[in-house]
């Protein structure tokens, strides 16, 4: 695991299935965006809020379905705070009514994990670009 320097301009918390094949592929498609950090996988409910409080990431990209509960669980989290990092939900199947209801509970980006995966590094590209500008914002 890669502690994040001070200096990123985006810091990245990737919380994904304990396949080592998914996580091994979204790692090595991200860790080579300049100027974005990149913290490896937790996935228990308590570890993901623990590296969230320490780390503080702009970008958080999480499985639908955790070991101990879902995204939904995570996005609760956020519900009422102002320091909301951007949240990038990964679904199996890209079902109309699981992408509206997690869009409405917080989720930025609902992706297929199976179709959709390079769209991490698309969007992680345009985040570091934008604050770059220091316009953080999507």
């Amino acid at each position: 695991m890669k502690e994040i320097e001070e200096t990123s301009l985006v810091k990245v918390l990737l919380s994904v299935e304990d396949s080592k094949g998914v996580l091994g592929r979204l790692y090595g498609l991200v860790q080579g965006i300049p100027e974005v950090d990149v913290v490896a996988t937790w996935t228990s409910l308590k570890e993901i809020a623990l590296s969230v409080h320490r780390f503080q990431p702009n970008v958080l990209v999480l499985d639908l379905y955790l070991a101990d509960g879902t995204a939904m669980n995570v996005m609760r989290d956020f519900e009422f705070s102002k320091n909301k990092p951007i949240l990038i939900i990964l679904a199996e199947q890209p079902y109309e009514d699981i992408e509206a209801q997690l869009k409405m509970a917080g989720a930025d980006f609902v992706l297929n994990k199976s179709l959709e995966f390079e769209l991490i590094v698309k969007i992680l590209r345009k985040l570091s670009e934008k604050e770059k500008g220091n316009q953080f914002a999507f």
